[in-house]
This record gives C-alpha cells, structure tokens and sequence, in this order.
C-alpha cells in the first residue's frame, strides 16, 4: 500500500536506527534535484525500544540538535531484522475473495497472529502467474519506534525497510536480481522478481570475528542464500540473472569470492556496490529520504493507518450528541419502572418454580463439573506425543543432533532448537524430516557456527497429521 501526504513536502529527514546507531539525513528540495544539508550519525546508548520511550526520544534529540537538524517530518528505515516474510501463489481473485485469501495464509505462514502485524504486501507476476510475498513487522515494535520520534519532536510520515531503498534492490519485471546486504551484524537478503519482492530475509549468524577483525561465514551465507533461491518458484527464478552485493567492502569482497562458483552455476552475475564514502545504514537513509521527496511514495509501507479528518470531525459531533442520548436513556428508563411491577410478580412464580427443581439441578451440575474436570485424561490422540515420536525418528540414534527445546504454537506449528556434532549431520536430519508426510514447510530460522563446540540450530515446520491416524 502506497500512502502520499496531503500535501507535498520541500524537505524531509531521512533516519535509521539499526544496531543501535543512528543515521540522519536532512534532505531538501532544490532546482537541480535533491541536495543533502545536514548529517547526523552517532551511537545510541539506549535500545530503540527501551520501554522509556521519551528518554530515547531525548537521545534522539540531542544528536539532532547537535548537527543542527530542525526538520520534524521523517522517513524512518525499519530494521531488516524486525521484518518477517510470507511468501505465495496469488489465485485469479476478486479484491475481497483476494484479501480473505491473504488473511487465510498470513495466519498459515507467520509465527505470530496477524493481528498482531503491520503487513505490507509486494506483488509479483510472472507467465505462470501472479504472487504475492507479504511482509510484516511487529506493530508493538513500530509503537515504541514511533513513540520515541514523538519524544524527539518528529512526526514520521513513512516505515519502510531501507534495503527496498537502494537504487534496483526491485528490479522491473523481468529482470530479476538479488540484493545481499553485507554489514557487521550480518548479512540481509532481497529476492526481486516478477516486479516485486519474491523473498526477503536476514542471516544473523553469519559474522564471525578472529583476532578482532571482522570476517564474514561465506559457507554459511552460502547456503541460507541457495536455501531462499531455491524457494522462490521456478517461473520468477530464472528472471533472477544477477547478483548484487552491497554493504561493507572487505566482507563483500570476501563474500563475492566464496559465492563465485555457485553464482556462475545458477547463471548469476556478481556485482559489487561498494560504498567508500558512507556506511550502508546511511545509504540507506539518505535514498529513503530522496526517494520520497522524488516520488512521494515507498514500495513498502509499515506506517499504521491513521484516521481522516471527516472521521475526527465525525466522533467530535458524535460526542456533542451524548447530553441529548442521555436525555433519551433517562426517558426510556421512566418507561420502563411500570413494567417492574410485572417483572417482580413474574419473578416470585419463577422463584417457586425454580425451588421445585433446584435438587435436581444440582446433581446434573456437579456431573457436568466432574466430566470438564477429567475429560481431558481420555483425549486418546495424544497430538503432541506423536508429533515428538514423529520427530524422534528422524533423528540420529548415535546423538549427533541433539534437541533441547520442541515449542508446539497451536496444534500446527513446532519449533526445534539444538545443538549438532557438525554442519553434515544436521543437514542428514533436516533431509530425514523433509522426508515424512507430516512435516511440512520445513524452515531453517538459525544457524550458529561458534569458532569451537557443536553447531547450534532452530527450525520450525507445520505439522499436517495423516488422515486416520
């Protein structure tokens, strides 16, 4: 969804926030196009969401004032790491039959409830078909986010992920590419095809730090990158030709090295965008901020909807109705105290009623509390038990992996973390689970590599019990 303010700003701040520093560009609207005037960049010592939002607001603040920044209207860049995505094949729907559709398969696909959500959706179209990928950012993170820019005197116009900034991260139809941004608390992958978003995710676990220099996991990258290629459906895979990488030199380089083969394989191209002047979250502010000034619209929007001004005016004059509905209420009340001399007669032949059956009403109600309270013991399906068993089998007898917590969401969803001897034999379990018919849309969401003991893991799949069993 594309929002446009009413009317149109001549300047505009364009901030991030991620990994507790903060980028700020104060960007204006000249005759030669759009200029930078004022930078920021400082580290904030308190988490952007401290749940004392007007102390980070005040942080905020002070870094603004001191670099001489005035404007109050900003685009804020989410973090890549707030967002969760959902990916599907969109069927030849009306707009409503579509947006039921939507709801159905976001409730199937992400890990919390929906409602809890601010989804942005980006479309893809392919010969095939169309697509849609959505994703969505905790709304109690987006609240504290904006909370302390209220705090700070800014009034956001825009929530949107700055990677989706960066010049061709959405490619047009047709010619598909893939973003990876590389930074030093991880790497950040954009799968664009068909037009839109097709796959977006981040690697956490894949910095690793020797004799205090940054390196960077490329197996580990490697493979979380082949992982979410291979996901994205056939017909907006082979749009994909190229293969940018962004972010911090030495570790792209180091990454373009390591993904040398496999993107020769799949037929990638590998282009590096190097940024030696500015870090990539101040890239990224920056184009947030000349980006809208340019079209006055994002890709992805995470801004909450606020209300117009016809429904404010319309709860204000609803408000100033309350007297005459009390008015209203007291006469319908005077109405009705000539009924209650009815109600009292009724309810005394009730009264004696009631005393005819009351000892039976007693008994049936203390069977009734005897069966809720043991009904439970005689569930014969023992679900989780045999999603556990399920589970069991497919693990190595010799205690190569080993599961140390199972989380059950619902009756459908599992999630599984672990430690494993080595990478080889976590992924000989992963094909076991592949493997049987109850486990389906099998996910990969953490891998750890620490420089010694075993290799930690996460994943989580839906659980499809088979029909009779």
């Amino acid at each position: 969804m594309k929002l446009k303010t009413k009317k149109r700003l001549h300047s505009v701040l364009g901030l991030t926030v991620a990994d507790g520093q903060l980028r700020a560009f104060h960007v204006v609207r000249t005759k030669a196009g759009c200029e930078v005037a004022k930078s920021a960049s400082a580290a904030l010592s308190l988490d952007i969401l401290h749940p004392e939002a007007e102390l980070v607001g005040r942080e905020i603040r002070n870094h603004l004032d001191a670099a001489g920044i005035r404007e109050r209207h900003c685009i804020v860049g989410v973090p890549a790491r707030w967002v969760m995505s959902q990916h599907t094949k969109l069927p030849d729907l009306s707009a409503d039959d579509a947006a039921s559709f939507l709801q159905l398969e976001a409730e199937k696909g992400f890990p919390v409830d929906p409602a809890q959500l601010q989804i942005a959706p980006s479309f893809q179209r392919s010969a095939a078909g169309g697509y849609v990928t959505q994703l969505g950012v905790r709304k109690e993170h987006l609240e504290k986010l904006a909370a302390a820019l209220r705090a700070a005197g800014l009034k956001p116009v825009s929530f949107s992920p700055g990677l989706a900034s960066l010049p061709g991260a959405i490619a047009p139809a047709g010619r598909g590419r893939i973003t990876v941004a590389v930074q030093s608390s991880g790497v950040s992958l954009l799968v664009s095809a068909g037009g839109g978003i097709a796959a977006f995710r981040t690697v956490e676990a894949s910095i690793e730090s020797e004799a205090g220099e940054k390196i960077i996991n490329g197996a580990a990258v490697g493979r979380e990158l082949r992982i979410t290629f291979e996901q994205v459906p056939v017909d907006l895979r082979t749009e994909v030709k190229q293969l940018f990488l962004t972010g911090e030199s030495a570790m792209a380089r180091q990454l373009a090295e390591s993904l040398g083969d496999w993107a020769k394989a799949a037929g990638l191209a590998i282009e590096r965008g190097d940024l030696p002047e500015k870090i990539l979250q101040a890239e990224m502010a920056e184009r947030l901020a000349t980006r809208w000034l340019e079209e006055g619209a994002v890709e992805l929007e995470f801004l909450p909807p606020r209300p117009g001004r016809w429904a404010v005016l319309m709860a204000r004059y609803s408000s100033k109705r309350l007297a005459t509905a009390g008015f209203a209420a007291a006469a319908v009340a005077l109405l009705a105290l000539g009924a209650f001399g009815w109600l009292e007669i009724r309810r005394g032949l009730l009264r004696s009623e009631w005393h005819g059956m009351q000892a039976q009403v007693t008994s049936l109600d203390a069977v009734n509390g005897r069966i809720r309270e043991f009904r439970p013991w005689y569930d014969t399906s023992f679900h989780a038990l045999g999603i556990f068993k399920r589970v069991t089998e497919c693990f190595p007898e010799n205690g190569t992996v080993t599961a140390k917590s199972i989380e059950l969401h619902g009756n459908t969803i599992v999630s599984i973390s672990g430690t494993a001897r080595d990478k080889a034999a976590l992924l000989r379990t992963l094909d076991q689970l592949r493997t049987a018919r109850e486990i389906q849309g099998l996910k990969i969401e953490q891998i750890r590599t620490p420089a010694s003991g075993p290799v930690q893991f996460t994943f989580t799949f839906r659980w499809t019990p088979l029909s009779g069993s």
